[in-house]
């Protein structure tokens, strides 16, 4: 009877043992995606003022420049504030640590589209400097290039947000970019 009876708490003790494996894998899984969440709202935190940045340099060079008759202020205003501005921009953004692994491709892509948009503005500047339209042209090239990329850094980081249950909403800005 006494085996029977240890033999019995011996099974019961496993059961509670695997039972409480079970929730401990649970809660590691909970740990992992809160984890997870808090470096994608930090990741959010440290970009947003640096893509705010860029953003309020377009609007303004949409403004000042494009809108500018006059070619030298034109490129004036370029090369003294819209370009200074971005390479601040590409500095930040690459200065933003990041410690999980799977957001590093969404924000090599942000480090990518922001120098991407600091090689627009420069060869708009060259553009205005020259007089040479073709610069300008290729400018605009350049600047939807800028706009694939960007869209590839948004793209995905919301599928990563998705994945760990974090809703992201993503404003939009329209620029009349010339």
């Amino acid at each position: 009877m006494k085996i029977l009876r240890r033999a019995l708490l011996i099974i019961s003790l496993l059961a509670i043992g695997s039972v409480l494996t079970g929730c401990s894998e649970v809660v590691d899984t909970i740990k992992e995606q809160v984890d997870a969440q808090d470096e994608l709202v930090a990741y959010i935190e440290d970009s947003n003022p640096v893509i705010e940045s860029a953003v309020n340099a377009e609007i303004a060079a949409d403004e000042f420049v494009f809108m500018e008759e006059d070619l030298e202020s034109a490129y004036t205003y370029l090369v003294e504030t819209t370009i200074p501005t971005l390479e601040k921009v590409v500095e930040d953004t690459e200065a933003i640590e990041i410690s999980m692994e799977e957001l590093q491709p969404s924000h090599d892509k942000l480090i990518e589209a922001h120098k991407k948009l600091l090689e627009t503005y420069t060869t708009y500047a060259d553009g205005y400097y020259d007089g040479d339209e073709s610069l300008l042209e290729k400018g605009d090239l350049l600047y939807e290039e800028y706009g694939v990329i960007y869209d590839e850094h948004e793209a995905l980081f919301t599928e990563l947000a998705e994945e760990y249950n974090l809703e992201v909403e993503i404003e939009e800005v329209e620029l009349n970019n010339n």
